[in-house]
């Protein structure tokens, strides 16, 4: 079965963060934290690595004193349970009499004895990009539209030509939270090995490559057909990933020039995508019509909703793919 919310798991953790800085909650977190030695605590400080529950109560226990009992409100939740273990997601704000700071918390439990208990927990407290790289990167699939726009605007007095085309707006869900979750190393080799694929696929479907930015990418293709199946491809070797990926696909003119495409087409498609849910792949009315019928694919339900940035109502369509076989639904009539 799939993971599913869990309300419980979404308590012990608002338990965990709210018992952290107070004196008198040692008891409390001795009974919701694990005892295994396997137990690791990560803190937002460079030297805040925990090994094993006797060095995190000390230390818990010490920093509660130095930091006088801040106030803690949490200020959302999220938390899945799978088997016998759970993690979970939390956002909150920590005020001291020295400052106010965000914070995010990310937890893994498991079950012991019947009880869900904390076994790995990290804090981190938000720090802009370009001051750990050195360069503003792209967080959000709205980033990745806005930095679209950005070079069209740069490049509309470039010469070009018009023709239809058929765009693929992919984009890694809730990429910052795994970054944090699996450390930079990880996240560098895992984003690579997704793009070689994404560049394997679209090419072997006789699309190009328009542009990576961030963890999102571009595609192009003259087939609207090809498009679908290059977007399913990267679905089912997402499966195998840590992660999903939400796609959108739209149809229509575009401005080419040598190393870009322009126009109110590539805002669309973006927008599409955007639109999508994770691990899912929408397609626009035109993209669909184009597309007609295929073996091997099902088009779900049209939706009719507004997209950021456009005027009016547009209809776009999911496609109903296979995860767990990791191939599309076969169709139905």
């Amino acid at each position: 079965m799939p993971p599913v919310r869990s309300p419980e798991i979404e308590s012990v953790v608002r338990r965990v963060a709210l018992a952290w800085g107070s004196l008198g909650d040692q008891e409390v977190l001795v009974n919701l934290v694990s005892s295994d030695p396997s137990l690791r605590v990560l803190g937002s400080d460079a030297d805040e690595l925990w090994v094993g529950p006797e060095e995190f109560f000390n230390v818990r226990q010490t920093q509660a004193v130095e930091m006088g009992e801040p106030t803690h409100v949490i200020d959302s939740v999220e938390a899945f349970e799978d088997g016998k273990f759970g993690w979970a997601m939390m956002f909150s704000t920590m005020t001291t009499p020295e400052a106010t700071m965000s914070l995010r918390h990310m937890a893994v439990l498991r079950l012991e004895a019947g009880l869900w208990k904390v076994i790995q927990w990290q804090n981190s407290i938000p720090v802009p990009n370009r001051q750990v790289f050195g360069i503003d990167l792209t967080t959000t699939l709205d980033n990745l539209v806005s930095s679209v726009l950005d070079g069209q605007a740069e490049l509309t007095s470039k010469s070009g030509s018009e023709g239809t085309m058929t765009l693929v707006f992919t984009d890694v869900v809730d990429s910052t939270l795994l970054t944090e979750s699996i450390g930079d190393t990880a996240w560098v080799e895992m984003i690579g090995t997704h793009e070689s694929a994404i560049r394997r696929i679209t090419a072997a479907e006789g699309g190009v490559v328009v542009k990576f930015l961030g963890d999102g990418s571009m595609l192009a293709f003259d087939s609207a057909r090809a498009a679908v199946r290059t977007a399913i491809q990267i679905q089912t070797q997402t499966v195998k990933a840590q992660f999903e990926v939400r796609i959108g696909i739209h149809t229509g003119e575009v401005m080419r020039t040598a190393d870009d495409l322009l126009g109110l087409t590539v805002n669309k498609a973006a927008r599409v995508a955007a639109a999508a849910p994770p691990a899912g792949v929408m397609v626009s009315s035109t993209t669909r019509d184009m597309v007609g019928s295929m073996d091997d694919l099902y088009f779900g339900e049209p939706q009719i909703v507004g997209l950021k940035g456009l005027s009016g109502m547009h209809q776009i369509v999911p496609i109903d793919w296979d995860r767990d076989a990791a191939h599309p639904k076969s169709m139905r009539t």
